[in-house]
């Protein structure tokens, strides 16, 4: 009986930890759900259109620099 429930357990964690695959960009919401699948703006305005939902950029996917950092001058060899 013991067995049974810490599989059960470990059945329920493994379903809730998992991370969320698809994670695009964009996010439509309307009163009832999120769905953050879209990768442009045009996805997620085609699958808003005519239910309501607006498109926002999703705030939990990771994004590149806006600049790319300066690299640093190479240090000359010094003679001994």
């Amino acid at each position: 009986m013991r067995s049974l429930f810490v599989l059960g357990a470990m059945a329920v964690l493994a379903c809730t930890a998992r991370e969320a695959a698809a994670q695009g960009a964009w996010c439509a919401e309307d009163m009832n759900m999120r769905n953050c699948g879209f990768y442009t703006l045009q996805q997620c305005q085609a699958a808003a259109s005519g239910l309501g939902a607006g498109c926002y950029p999703n705030q939990f996917v990771a994004r590149a620099p806006a600049v790319e950092p300066q690299k640093r001058p190479k240090r000359k060899k010094q003679d001994r």
